[in-house]
């Protein structure tokens, strides 16, 4: 009997191992609305790990999240990975992630499609304008003056809005305004 108890428990402790997934770092500024045990990592509205323990930085200038995903996310972790909080979002697109009312907040997942594994992630602080699945062209316009746009602002073609303004800057002279853009396809 002590034998066969040996065996039935070196088993669990095999298949526990060997089904469990990736565990990872991820630092944001803050942890607002997030909880260790509690919150979940998602991709598309499916779960796909959890936080399992925040802590503040050693300088305290930032959150330090310790996280395990399922198994098989591994070949999604690679340098061009990116994790956000969602939570409610009031923006020139609109308003998101109502149903975090309720449910609370999430970290959702950008899998990564190119560059090395990697376990430790920089969160963004809020989400990415375009997802790398949506299809169309990063475009760069120059202008004279910024005038009204804003991140977020709709970029029209003959009324219709075709894309959205992603980010500006000076250029190197200094004497116009770069604006970078996006066009759905």
């Amino acid at each position: 009997v002590p034998l066969v108890a040996l065996l039935v428990g070196g088993w669990l402790i095999y298949k526990s191992y060997s089904e469990q997934g990736p565990e990872i770092t991820i630092t944001f500024k803050s942890a607002e609305g997030i909880e260790a045990g509690k919150t979940l990592i998602k991709h598309k509205d499916v779960t796909i790990g959890q936080v399992d323990d925040v802590q503040l930085s050693e300088d305290f200038s930032s959150v330090s999240l310790q996280a395990s995903l399922v198994k098989g996310a591994e070949r999604y972790l690679t340098s061009s990975a990116q994790f956000w909080v969602v939570r409610p979002r009031l923006s020139l697109q609109g308003v998101s992630g109502l149903g975090t009312l309720v449910s609370g907040a999430y970290l959702e997942l950008e899998p990564g499609k190119r560059g090395k594994q990697k376990k430790v992630f920089r969160g963004l602080e809020a989400p990415p304008l375009v997802r790398s699945e949506t299809q169309g062209i990063r475009i760069l316009l120059t202008t004279p003056t910024l005038g009204s746009l804003a991140i977020g602002s709709p970029v029209y073609y003959r009324g219709i809005p075709v894309g959205e303004v992603l980010g500006y800057d000076l250029s190197k002279e200094k004497r116009s305004v770069h604006v970078h853009a996006f066009i759905k396809a």
